[in-house]
């Protein structure tokens, strides 16, 4: 479970990293739920929030291409918090000026945290409590979304919906683990300064 981890560090520092000047941060607020496709206009509000990275690997008339490496959290209440880094490769299709839509698919780390006790049978045949360190799960997601990028506006709004794909989850029984989240955020520019001999 380890080399997703790897994986989405890897990305996250070629984005931060990459030898440009100026980088787009991103931040949403999103409903995480336990669904296919169209669980989270239905299920109830499992609250998360999300942070990243963009980076421009391609800019386009039409189509861009970015890179986008994010941390995230939320809250499946009753059951587990959740921790995620991942990234996500994106094509942006630019409709007109300050409208675009965009499509992505991406790899990732995710752990959780359970929310209750946890027993093991043990060899006399009793249940202990077990730890709580929680557990680690590749995470492979796909993303389409809607964003307002008008060019005098610094702040650029956009509402994204993703799939997602847990696994294994549990080992026994559930192998994979579908799970959906409608976010609703914003890009910023951040710029450094690069110093100068």
């Amino acid at each position: 479970m380890r080399y997703p981890l790897v994986i989405a560090v890897y990305f996250w520092l070629l984005a931060c990293g990459h030898g440009q000047s100026a980088h787009t941060f991103t931040a949403s607020l999103f409903n995480n739920a336990v669904a296919l496709p169209g669980g989270s206009f239905s299920a109830p509000f499992h609250p998360g929030v999300d942070l990243g990275w963009v980076y421009q690997v391609k800019d386009g008339r039409r189509w861009d291409h970015l890179l986008t490496t994010r941390l995230g959290y939320y809250n499946q209440r009753i059951v587990h918090h959740g921790i995620q880094l991942y990234s996500e490769y994106t094509w942006r299709f630019n409709i007109a000026e300050g409208l675009s839509v965009d499509g992505g698919a991406g790899l990732g780390y995710l752990h959780t945290l359970e929310q209750h006790d946890l027993f093991s049978l043990q060899s006399d045949g009793n249940y202990a409590r077990t730890g709580r360190a929680g557990k680690p799960h590749v995470m492979l997601s796909t993303m389409l979304g809607l964003n307002l990028a008008p060019p005098e506006w610094a702040v650029k709004p956009f509402l994204h919906y993703r799939f997602r794909v847990m696994t294994p989850f549990v080992k026994s029984y559930v192998p994979f683990f579908p799970a959906t989240s409608l976010h609703l955020g914003a890009t910023f520019p951040l710029t450094f300064n690069a110093s100068s001999e």
